[in-house]
């Protein structure tokens, strides 16, 4: 419940994002007409809560993800007639505390409930955006529950695809010097038993001095080749000689190295979860053939050239 409260909170802030937009109508499932404005909402929303700067995105871009949001948001709508006359099956008894809950926690963010009031955000939209999310989780865990043969496929689909599980990466740290010469003495201080945290704090010309050179782990194609080469020949344990980058000298150490692939049982989650997706895909089309949506303007579906 707090999960879903913080992901909606989130969605009520952007929406002074889509005051603006025609209401053109784009859409018709059932009685329920989709529009150009709604539409514009619906595409903030999935930005902001994706980190997607949408002010960077090119005419063309822009048509092609609208025209993928519009059919998002006709699933939506089909999936909420799937369940027509079974709503108590899906919807909580305790909605409607939960429902004014999330609205009372909404009203309680600084500038939020001023906002609402000034972009007429009314407690009837807050309750249908609330509700919805209630119908698309239960339509998916009902799927799930039909896929009698999820674990065998998931196995399966992991086999078959295992290169997209393929681990290659190091977790290193390195000593960052401008001169030669100095990166030599200080392969000759480590090699007589000082400390390489010590010698990077000490001598470390970027940032990663202040946390003992340490760069995280990182898989192949982060770092410049000669640095990529050397770090990836290291065991761990290992330090490298001086390598000459177009940064300087670097000293390298490996504290730790994997390759190989992710275990099934650390991926079988998401894996399940892109099968799931699949199939509720195949049948949100199906009963969109169903029930004959309506296309209401030439630009959507959009496909690009």
């Amino acid at each position: 419940m707090k999960k879903l409260i913080a992901i909606m909170l989130m969605i009520i802030l952007v929406i002074s994002l889509t005051a603006c937009g025609s209401n053109e109508e784009l859409a018709k499932v059932g009685e329920k007409t989709i529009t150009e404005k709604e539409l514009d909402k619906y595409l903030e929303w999935a930005a902001f809560i994706q980190g997607i700067d949408l002010t960077k995105i090119t005419d063309e871009g822009m048509k092609v993800i609208k025209s993928q949001m519009l059919e998002d948001m006709i699933s939506v709508e089909i999936i909420k007639k799937h369940y027509a006359g079974k709503e108590d099956e899906v919807l909580p008894e305790n909605i409607e505390e939960d429902t004014n809950t999330f609205i009372d926690e909404a009203k309680k963010m600084d500038g939020v409930k001023q906002f609402l009031k000034e972009k007429d955000i009314t407690d009837d939209i807050l309750t249908e955006f609330f509700r919805n999310q209630y119908f698309t989780l239960a339509y998916f865990e009902e799927i799930e529950a039909e896929m009698t043969t999820l674990e065998e496929d998931s196995l399966a689909y992991y086999e078959s695809n295992k290169e997209d599980y393929k681990i290659d990466e190091v977790t290193a740290s390195h000593i960052l010097v401008k001169e030669e010469d100095l990166a030599k003495e200080i392969l000759q201080k480590l090699e007589t038993g000082e400390k390489f945290e010590d010698l990077a704090a000490q001598y470390g010309t970027d940032g990663t001095k202040d946390y003992g050179g340490s760069l995280g782990t990182f898989g192949r194609g982060k770092m410049v080749k000669e640095f990529e080469e050397a770090a990836f020949a290291l065991q761990p344990g290992e330090i490298s000689d001086v390598v000459k980058t177009q940064f300087g000298y670097h000293i390298i150490m490996v504290s730790d190295k994997k390759q190989g692939y992710k275990p099934y049982d650390d991926v079988k989650e998401s894996i399940k979860s892109t099968l799931v997706g699949q199939e509720a895909q195949k049948r949100i089309q199906n009963l969109k053939d169903e029930l004959n949506v309506e296309y209401l303007t030439d630009e959507y579906p959009y496909e690009s050239a």
